[in-house]
């Protein structure tokens, strides 16, 4: 990998979450595997405070794959999207084969769908969990 900064924010009292960004370019497919092998999938955006995560960690200029697909529009995890950012005219199904979603950071974070062939930077994320410490 050519480079990868990562942000850490507090999913649920015990659970953080870490949203790594990964800036050598792959298909949506490559990128899905690459974050399984080395983290716990590609990220998962379930509102717009992680919405606002995902736009302190990536460039203004970047297009990311995240984890959302056209499958009745589900994450990687399996887990229904009920948070959609769509970008104006979006999705659109250009070409018919348009079934992975990127993040548009020059407009905030905003979704589009693409075709999933196209290379493209992209954030991973994994959920730490710690216990707390017992004072002795």
């Amino acid at each position: 990998m050519s480079g990868r900064s990562h942000l850490c924010f507090l999913l649920s009292p015990g659970h953080w979450w870490t949203f790594i960004y990964i800036t050598n370019p792959m298909s949506w497919l490559s990128a899905q595997s690459y974050c399984r092998a080395h983290y716990t999938d590609l990220a998962s955006v379930s509102n717009m405070a992680e919405n606002q995560k995902l736009d302190q960690l990536v460039p203004t200029a970047a297009k990311v794959w995240i984890g959302l697909f056209r499958d009745s529009w589900k994450w990687t995890d399996g887990s229904n999207s009920l948070f959609r950012y769509w970008a104006a005219i979006e999705p659109n199904n250009d070409k018919g084969n348009e079934v992975c979603v990127a993040a548009n950071m020059e407009e905030y974070g905003k979704m589009e769908d693409w075709g999933c062939e196209w290379k493209k930077e992209f954030v991973c994320y994994t959920e730490n969990k710690f216990k707390k410490k017992r004072k002795r």
